[in-house]
């Protein structure tokens, strides 16, 4: 990285992908002494609530842009339809699609894909919820504002990069706010009231992120095998064991030099805290439930966490997994079935976990991604669009139900910006203000979150209890 860099000259788009790029540069030990150093001094003003009160929520981030236009698809006749001839090849057909018995259909029906098994039989049973039409708003638009590209619209929309930042920050490009994320600064404002530990509330099973940076937190980064530490620190062989000892007596010395003393200290820190976060989840349960993939190992070491809270001190948590593979342009069906089956295990396997440690209560774990697809097709596949339909499943969602205004899927409607790019009707301020109430933010606080919330009517969706 150039070291003549004059930050006054480094607008916020520039920020985020320099900090970005040293974050994906730099090893994840020194990232972890970081962090640790910074959440040890924290600690220090922690106080501990009761264990009764613990509640995480986990983000599942699909990155790439799920075509969520195959996810919720309207099933009564008429609108089905419409569905098929603008979908074309790409549509499902009727009668594969799962029928979702929801309980504020207003009249309509809807279904959902075949693959999606296990978050149909969810749905049914009251623990999951669709929120329809989701995307990145700073103000209620029309199209009217679309097209003249008003205040109310984001800027760079259909760009995976920019809109994934958005979608994790809430914050615009050329907004005077903080570059940090939506989860970090709920972390924020309740990490000293609700944990007593060195271990950050905020865990990523999924390498860096804008939507875990706060102002005072980071995020804790492992993975789904646990914390690492010093390389020299490994190893069964004598010599290994010698040269692990000297590196123990190194760093228990005392020094005259302070930044030698600050090695040594932050170095202790993070391997107590290593030893001590694999000790508490070498107890947890396996959790066999959860399938053999990427997100299935991911939400396995998030289920062995929430099993270890009162291990590790935590009585908060905001988790970040991801999965990718979702810019379908290419040959789509069947890569898109595929991707949304492996959604759907992962999903049912891990509700499954936390019921099995009686948990499903106090989780709560929602889909987000890049943005929507394109209704119509390029002959192959769908190309990038805005607004899209979200999954949230745990056992304090009012489940059962579909929320939000879904689109008016015809061409040229007040909702199509163009191909079917719906232009959303919720915007991800609402969607995860609902959450953040849920989790213990109070109305007062939501407008440091969410800088845009006092823009639309509401702030909660309703679809947390």
């Amino acid at each position: 990285m150039n070291s003549d860099i004059d930050l006054k000259t480094v607008n916020r788009r520039s920020f985020l992908r320099l900090s970005a790029c040293a974050a994906v540069g730099t090893s994840s030990l020194f990232s972890t002494l970081f962090n640790l150093r910074q959440l040890n001094a924290a600690a220090a003003n922690t106080t501990s609530g009761s264990d009764d009160d613990y509640k995480a929520i986990v983000c599942i981030f699909l990155y790439g842009g799920n075509d969520s236009n195959n996810l919720l698809i309207p099933s009564d006749a008429a609108t089905y339809a419409t569905y098929a001839a603008g979908r074309e090849q790409l549509a499902i057909p009727r009668d594969q699609l799962l029928a979702l018995n929801s309980l504020n259909s207003d009249g309509r029906s809807f279904g959902i894909h075949p693959s999606m098994t296990g978050c149909h039989e969810l749905f049914n049973s009251g623990d999951l919820a669709l929120v329809a039409n989701v995307g990145t708003l700073l103000a209620p638009a029309t199209l009217s504002d679309y097209r003249n590209r008003t205040a109310a619209i984001p800027d760079h929309l259909f760009s995976h990069s920019d809109q994934q930042v958005l979608w994790q920050t809430s914050v615009n490009e050329n907004a005077s706010v903080d570059p940090t994320g939506w989860g970090g600064r709920i972390a924020d404002l309740i990490h000293s009231t609700h944990n007593n530990s060195s271990i950050s509330m905020l865990v990523s099973l999924s390498g860096s992120n804008f939507f875990q940076v706060g102002r005072t937190l980071l995020p804790f980064r492992t993975n789904s095998n646990g914390s690492s530490t010093y390389d020299i620190l490994n190893g069964w062989d004598s010599h290994a064991t010698t040269r692990a000892e000297g590196f123990r007596q190194l760093l228990d010395k005392d020094y005259a030099n302070l930044m030698e003393q600050a090695f040594a200290d932050i170095s202790n820190s993070a391997i107590k805290n290593a030893d001590t976060f694999n000790a508490a989840i070498a107890a947890a349960d396996e959790f066999e439930m959860l399938p053999d993939t990427s997100l299935g190992r991911q939400l396995r070491m998030v289920a062995k966490m929430i099993q270890s809270r009162q291990e590790l001190g935590q009585r908060r948590q905001v988790f970040f997994v991801a999965t990718g593979g979702f810019d379908t342009h290419g040959p789509q069906l069947d890569s898109h079935a595929g991707l949304l089956g492996g959604l759907d295990a992962a999903i049912k396997g891990f509700h499954e976990a936390l019921g099995s440690i009686q948990a499903q209560d106090c989780v709560t774990s929602f889909t987000a991604s890049d943005f929507g697809r394109t209704f119509d097709t390029n002959g192959r596949g769908s190309d990038h669009g805005w607004g899209g339909h979200h999954i949230v499943m745990g056992g304090a969602v009012n489940g059962q139900r579909i929320y939000g205004d879904f689109p008016d899927i015809n061409f040229g409607s007040a909702h199509d910006t163009g191909r079917g790019r719906w232009l959303p009707t919720t915007s991800v301020d609402q969607y995860g203000a609902t959450l953040a109430r849920w989790f213990g933010i109070p109305d007062s606080e939501l407008p440091t979150v969410f800088p845009n919330i006092s823009n639309f009517a509401t702030s909660n969706l309703g679809f947390m209890s």
